[in-house]
């Protein structure tokens, strides 16, 4: 068979596959369509081209072109989104995920390059030879590239230009290149979106307002734990007999703790960096890059810096490598003062992604012990943990829970291993903290950086609709707990107004007690306050996408509002979109003016 279209077939079923791994769900044989010319058109013009290694190039454009599918198909798989130019910079951290690598890259986004080796042997075998005659060699790339330019005229005059833009290999990858080359994304400091009344009532929301338990907190030292993978499901979750968590089910019933049991995520590009940056400085996260590395050395007037201003020393825990996220360059300009990292801790055994938890937070004791001696005034303590990371999988001496049949060998039974094994590792530290005197003094504030299970999980989502008899959608998947316990208090209490990390910080502030006079913040104090609350997702469901009480909104993937899925979070009834338009507009107005302080460097010139 002639080269040419030997090969473009082969991408035309690769296309069709493609298409429904990113879950292209309009107007995909227009997709598939505009994906199958432009291969064609290329693999043409390089066969007019001049040289005898014809085939070898149209061999290497061939395994560009599977390797980019499988390099979305698999950032899919994880983000539920396709990845910008700017991951590219992201492709060191992979050494570091590389078993959760492996879990994402089944057989059958596998197929998009496993074909490579044979149909190189196979064009090796035949010289790379092309016997298409020389004139139609000559006038195909005009042929193709006029059907080309037809059926993106076509499409564009019904109005589906947008979705092949945004969901089409090579117009999605050339389009966000330009973007980016062109600073689309760049905000410039004329274009100033950040009205006065704005300012004014982010400067509200971080005030301190006298409420209920303001002020629990001031002068006690704090202990903030994000635990890897936590999400809400599982506490109080009766499995087989069995407590998943026991130690944050005591937590969570303790009459010392307040349980915020209606919380959620609120990632970027840069995954858990993203929970930490987001959790101590209640601004939305970057989507271009992770806000770590993007931000580095922006002004920031987040916890650390506000805890400081009132006598703290604030350290940061991870016992990982201090270069991963870019946390050590990061965390100076969020007002950490040290990092304790993976190059000051002594282990032998690394469980799943690192350090195990075991031992990761009884050389932490030692460390805070440390930090308490430094002087007469408090700490705050930033401390995350490792053990509980995707995809989960235990050595089985850690295997403790008898999972049921359908569990097995999928990441459900695994997850409830690893969480597990992480709840009974807290369940030490802070025991270790009663021992070491640490405990009476502080204030313990934990929550769980993201999801475990994917809702977009073909696999893993249907069972655990069934598992948990509610189904299993992003709302769902989102959820995670948030724990503040002040030892000695007479205040427990379960608060279910609806918050995410974005509202970390004025909670913790209102407890603690310090008036926050120099920041901006877009979360409220989950504790005291009554408005009207969302959520803004930008990471598996887009930007304008929201999760409020009663609707989960998410934008379609195509971009196009009127393609787009609203239902009623308790009936999971449609509801019309136009209900929503307003308040997907007021989310997008939101994270826009996040955007403008973090591009802008806004708090580094603001007059406080």
């Amino acid at each position: 068979m002639e080269v040419i279209m030997f090969l473009s077939i082969l991408l035309t079923l690769k296309f069709i596959l493609f298409t429904y791994l990113i879950k292209v769900q309009f107007n995909r044989i227009a997709i598939i369509l505009v994906s199958t010319l432009i291969s064609t058109f290329i693999l043409s013009l390089i066969f007019r081209s001049k040289g005898e290694d014809k085939g070898k190039k149209a061999l290497i454009f061939y395994t560009i072109v599977s390797v980019i599918m499988l390099a979305d198909a698999a950032y899919y798989a994880h983000f539920n989104s396709l990845p910008n130019v700017l991951a590219i910079k992201q492709v060191k951290q992979l050494t570091a995920v590389g078993q959760s690598l492996r879990v994402l890259l089944n057989i059958k986004i596998s197929i998009l390059v496993l074909d490579i080796p044979f149909i190189a042997y196979i064009m090796k075998k035949t010289g790379y030879r092309t016997i298409i005659d020389k004139k139609i060699r000559k006038i195909a790339p005009t042929i193709v590239g006029i059907m080309l330019f037809a059926v993106l005229i076509s499409l564009n005059s019904k109005g589906y230009l947008a979705t092949v833009k945004a969901q089409e290999l090579y117009t999605y990858h050339i389009v966000d290149i330009t973007d980016t080359i062109l600073g689309k994304n760049k905000v410039l400091k004329e274009e100033n979106i950040l009205r006065d009344e704005d300012i004014e009532e982010l400067k509200s929301r971080a005030r301190l307002k006298e409420g209920k338990h303001t002020g629990l907190g001031k002068g006690k030292n704090l202990i903030v734990l994000q635990i890897e993978g936590l999400q809400d499901f599982v506490i109080d979750l009766q499995y087989n007999g069995q407590e998943i968590t026991p130690n944050l089910n005591k937590l969570v019933h303790d009459k010392s703790s307040l349980y915020y049991d209606n919380y959620h995520q609120l990632l970027g590009r840069g995954n858990t960096s993203d929970a930490e940056f987001v959790s101590n400085n209640s601004l939305h996260p970057s989507m271009e890059e992770p806000t770590y590395t993007q931000y580095e050395n922006n002004t920031f007037y987040g916890l650390p810096w506000l805890l400081r201003d009132n006598g703290y020393t604030a350290w940061v825990f991870h016992g990982y490598e201090k270069e991963f996220w870019n946390r050590e360059k990061a965390y100076v300009n969020q007002g950490f003062q040290r990092f304790v990292s993976e190059e000051d801790y002594e282990f032998e055994e690394v469980l799943g992604f690192g350090i195990r938890d075991e031992d990761f937070y009884t050389q932490t004791i030692e460390y805070l012990k440390e930090l308490d001696n430094i002087d007469e005034n408090p700490f705050y303590a930033f401390i995350i943990s490792l053990s509980s990371h995707t995809p989960f999988k235990m050595p089985e001496e850690y295997n403790v829970l008898d999972i049921k049949e359908e569990h097995r060998d999928n990441m459900i039974g695994d997850y409830f291993q690893s969480i597990h094994y992480a709840d009974k590792a807290l369940g030490e530290f802070i025991d270790n903290l009663k021992k070491e005197g640490l405990y009476e003094d502080t204030v313990i504030a934990l929550y769980g950086d993201h999801f475990a299970i994917s809702a977009a999980q073909e696999v893993e989502a249907p069972l655990m609709t069934e598992l948990l008899g509610r189904e299993y959608d992003f709302d769902e998947m989102m959820h995670i707990p948030l724990i503040i316990h002040i030892p000695g208090g007479e205040i427990g209490e379960t608060i279910s107004i609806l918050g995410s990390q974005i509202d970390f910080y004025p909670t913790i502030a209102n407890i603690m007690g310090y008036d926050n006079l120099k920041g901006l913040v877009f979360g409220r104090d989950l504790t005291n306050y009554q408005g009207y609350t969302y959520i803004a997702p930008q990471t598996y469901m887009l930007k304008g996408s929201f999760i409020d009480d009663d609707i989960l909104f998410e934008i379609s993937r195509d971009g196009i509002f009127e393609h787009s899925r609203a239902i009623n979070r308790n009936t999971r009834e449609t509801i019309d979109l136009e209900e929503v338009r307003e308040k997907s507009q007021r989310v997008i107005e939101e994270i826009d003016k996040s955007n403008y302080i973090l591009k802008t460097d806004f708090l580094k010139e603001w007059e406080k």
